[in-house]
Formats: structure tokens, C-alpha cells, sequence
């Protein structure tokens, strides 16, 4: 008990700070914190308790053919059963918010946040179970520092891949095309997965893994730091090309000048304090946001309405510091 107890406390602090990265790819207009949540919790919880029952009945015919403990019958159970089905039902997270909660949807860059989400869940409690069953707390800390340090942004990385195919179909009023880049998104974090629990039964075998952490990390911090220009880029466009039009009625010259490019000292010149310009970044972006999703999708049952109340949100903002 005091195991589970100890890993359970320790394990949120890198949990914590594993989606808190994730969010910050997200940089003005910030996810709701239920759904945040419950993408974490649906990882955490449901996705964990099925992908251990399916493992298991999928588990007993491999064995029972190739031995539990030979290589073939680690390779398919590891390489195969468990990324198939754990990015299955953590990707589950992602088009439940897609589906039921498409206004909360805006895109990749979404996709990316409730997908890693998901995934950090489903670590978080995956790490509880490892480590709750070490036989002796050296053990338990070299099991700590695999599956938190060398090992833990993957889980959040791969469900990302199935968050932005989501993401990508969220503007195509194609349905092949949904199907297409949805499927794509799953099957490049299955094998994603894949290679990575493949590469390490490998690996396991001569007691190295400094190659196999070096290539992951190597992949992750690419292809996130790619991400985040790339979201940059985008967020800043966005604002450019859809609040042009808000000037004068909505925003001032500067304010606009300040929030496409993301200058503080723009709008610190109008004295607008640290906690206002969060704000005013947060609704600028929304507004942004609703005016793309009315132009490519219509009104989807609510979007000019969601416009008007955005910009009087703003007019009260920007009074407060305009007085």
C-alpha cells in the first residue's frame, strides 16, 4: 500500500508537467478545463481498465501457441495487441469531443491538446500499476526514471497523431476525406507505438536502450518543435486575416497591431494589465475561431450567435481599460 501510495503522489508531478507542455502548444485560445479533463480521466480510467481486459483475451491464445515467454509471443502482445488497442480506445477520448463537442473542436492544434491529454491519463495510471508492482524501491526508482524520463511524453505523443487526423477533418465537408485523414492519424500512432515497444523487446535483450531513447526523443523533439512554429504561425495568421475587419469597431490600431503579432508592449501601452491581456488573447482568439468556423462551415447552429456575444465581451474588456 505504501507503494501505490508513494507512486500515486509522485507520479502526478510529472504528469502535471507533461500536460501542462502539451497545453502550452495551444497558446491563445485555451481548451475548456472539463474537457481537458475529461480526456485525462477518460485515459486514466476506462481506456486503462478495457485495454488490460483485452490484452489479457487477446494475450491467452498467443501464449498458449508460442510460449508466454518466448520472443514471438512478447513481440505480438507488446508490437502489436497493446498499440493497437490502447491507441484505439485512448483516441476514443479525442472523438468523443470531436462528435458530441465539435464547437470545442477547432482544429489540429485541439486535437493535439485533448489527444495528449488522453494519453498522459492513460501514463499516469499505466505507471502506477509498473511501478506498485516492484519487488524493492531501488527497483521502483529505476522503473520511475524509464517511464517518467526517458519514456514519458510517448503516450501523449502518439494519441496527439489521432487528435490531429481529427483535427484535419474538422474543416472538410468531404466524408472520404474525414475517413481518410482520421484513419491516417490512428494508424500513424499505432505505429508509432509500434516501433517503439518493438524496438525496445530488442533492445531488452542486450540491456541497452540508450539507442531506442535517443531515437524517440530525438522524433519528439522534432516533431513538436515543428508543431509549435507551425501552430504559431497559424494562430497569428488567423488573428491577422479574421479581425482585420474589427477595426475600428471592435478593437484600436494598436490593440489589433498588439494581438496579431502578439506584442505585450503594444497593449501595455494602453494599460492593459497582465491578467486583461490573457483575457483579451483568450476572446480575441475565439472570436478568430468562430469566424473561421462560420465562413468554412456556417453557422452550425449557434457560431454568429457565439460571434456577437465574443465581440461584446471584448467591447466590455477593452472599456475597462480605455476609461
Amino acid at each position: 500500500m505504501d507503494v501505490f501510495i508513494t507512486s500515486t503522489i509522485v507520479l502526478a508531478i510529472p504528469a502535471y508537467f507533461y500536460t501542462r507542455l502539451i497545453r502550452s502548444i495551444d497558446r491563445f485560445e485555451k481548451e475548456p478545463m472539463p474537457y481537458l479533463l475529461g480526456a485525462f480521466f477518460w485515459g486514466a480510467v476506462p481506456a486503462v481498465i478495457v485495454a488490460i481486459i483485452l490484452q489479457v483475451i487477446l494475450g491467452l491464445p498467443v501464449e498458449a501457441l508460442l510460449g508466454a515467454d518466448s520472443l514471438e509471443s512478447e513481440l505480438i502482445s507488446g508490437a502489436i495487441a497493446a498499440p493497437v488497442t490502447e491507441e484505439i480506445l485512448k483516441g476514443m477520448a479525442v472523438a468523443i469531443i470531436y462528435f458530441l463537442f465539435r464547437k470545442e473542436f477547432d482544429g489540429w492544434v485541439d486535437g493535439i491538446v485533448y489527444g495528449g491529454m488522453a494519453g498522459f491519463g492513460f501514463a499516469y495510471i499505466e505507471n502506477i500499476l509498473y511501478l506498485s508492482s516492484t519487488e524493492s524501491w531501488e527497483e521502483w526508482f529505476t522503473l520511475l526514471i524509464l517511464r517518467t524520463v526517458v519514456f514519458g511524453g510517448l503516450h501523449g505523443f502518439w494519441t496527439a497523431l489521432t487528435g490531429i487526423g481529427f483535427g484535419l477533418a474538422r474543416y472538410s465537408r468531404n466524408p472520404f476525406y474525414k475517413i481518410f485523414v482520421i484513419t491516417s492519424g490512428l494508424l500513424a500512432a499505432m505505429f508509432g507505438h509500434l516501433v517503439h515497444n518493438g524496438s525496445l523487446t530488442f533492445v531488452e535483450a542486450d540491456g541497452s536502450i540508450f539507442l531506442i531513447t535517443l531515437l524517440n526523443y530525438g522524433m519528439l523533439a522534432f516533431f513538436m518543435l515543428i508543431l509549435w512554429f507551425i501552430a504559431g504561425y497559424n494562430d497569428r495568421r488567423r488573428l491577422t486575416v479574421y479581425l482585420q475587419d474589427e477595426v475600428p469597431g471592435t478593437f484600436s490600431d494598436i490593440c489589433y497591431e498588439g494581438l496579431c503579432k502578439h506584442r505585450s508592449k503594444h497593449l501595455a501601452k494602453l494599460g492593459i494589465k497582465r491578467k486583461q491581456r490573457r483575457q483579451l488573447f483568450q476572446l480575441a482568439a475565439e472570436l478568430a475561431q468562430k469566424k473561421l468556423q462560420l465562413k468554412k462551415m456556417g453557422d452550425e447552429k449557434g457560431n454568429s450567435e457565439e460571434i456577437t456575444k465574443l465581440r461584446e465581451q471584448i467591447k466590455a474588456l477593452t472599456t475597462q481599460f480605455s476609461s
